[in-house]
């Protein structure tokens, strides 16, 4: 029987191996791609993994991220799965996926209907935008939390009843006949509405962090630096303190309390081998 660290460990190795394939065709292909949110700060603060930390985060320019899917489809080893919008008909998140085949890290409340639940890392498109204030800025950014949640809802409705309150089962009755598809297709393309690559922002819709903490400056982005992450090199944001300390306040350096260091708590875990 293994232990929860030796569980966890595994479980880290199999996410490393999927970044490394993802940069590998990034680099081939000259796209663009940065560590994201805890990963990042991981390989800042521990040199990798945040130790009690289970996934990684990567971005992309939306070109980029729009770019890798077609190369993805015709490159990537057998041995992976893009999970999105355009190979699942019930997927519901604006965010890529990549997963191992043949894995299974199976998350609380995540509907059966859900095409792959293999071991993954995540990938966000990360949007142009002209001012990271005013009043077009904020309803944009309202209206795609809503769709999220929408396209959570629909697809994840009997798992997650439990938490669901009257003004989201109204919600979600008036969106019933309405296809996950369509919804998909609504949100993605409010985040791209107005693409232009001289706007001076980049923002990150898909985060958990908000629209507003994750619209920064392109100029903190780019050029990407390199960072050491589990002793492989993985391109950064270029501002690297900066772009950390928007995230997660001044004192990012500095391990949060033990009440606060949390995983995603999968129910159930499975690798490859077994």
């Amino acid at each position: 029987m293994q232990t929860e660290q030796e569980i966890l460990e595994r479980l880290k190795q199999t996410e490393l191996s999927i970044l490394i394939e993802v940069a590998e065709l990034c680099d081939k292909y000259k796209l663009k791609y940065y560590l994201m949110g805890g990963t990042l700060l991981g390989a800042v603060r521990h040199g990798g993994f945040i130790p009690w930390d289970d996934d990684i985060d990567i971005a992309m320019p939306r070109a980029d991220f729009e770019a890798f899917q077609e190369i993805a489809a015709r490159e990537l080893p057998k041995s992976l799965f893009l999970h999105y919008g355009t190979t699942d008909p019930h997927y519901y998140l604006p965010i890529i996926k990549i997963k191992k085949n043949h894995t299974v890290f199976q998350e609380e409340n995540i509907s059966a209907k859900v095409r792959h639940s293999g071991i993954f890392i995540d990938i966000f498109p990360l949007d142009d935008v002209a001012k990271d204030h005013g009043a077009f800025f904020h309803i944009k950014g309202r209206i795609i939390k809503q769709l999220k949640g929408l396209l959570f809802l629909k697809e994840n409705a009997k798992t997650a009843a439990g938490n669901i309150g009257i003004a989201k089962k109204l919600m979600l009755g008036l969106a019933r006949p309405i296809s996950t598809k369509r919804v998909f297709s609504w949100l993605t393309g409010i985040m791209k509405y107005g693409q232009n690559e001289d706007a001076p922002y980049y923002v990150n819709y898909g985060s958990q962090y908000g629209y507003q903490k994750q619209t920064m400056l392109k100029e903190i982005y780019d050029p990407a630096e390199v960072v050491q992450f589990e002793g492989y090199n993985f391109k950064a944001p270029k501002q690297t303190a900066l772009f950390l300390k928007k995230i997660y306040g001044e004192n990012y350096m500095a391990l949060p309390p033990v009440e606060k260091r949390i995983t995603h708590k999968p129910t159930r875990i499975q690798f490859e081998e077994e």
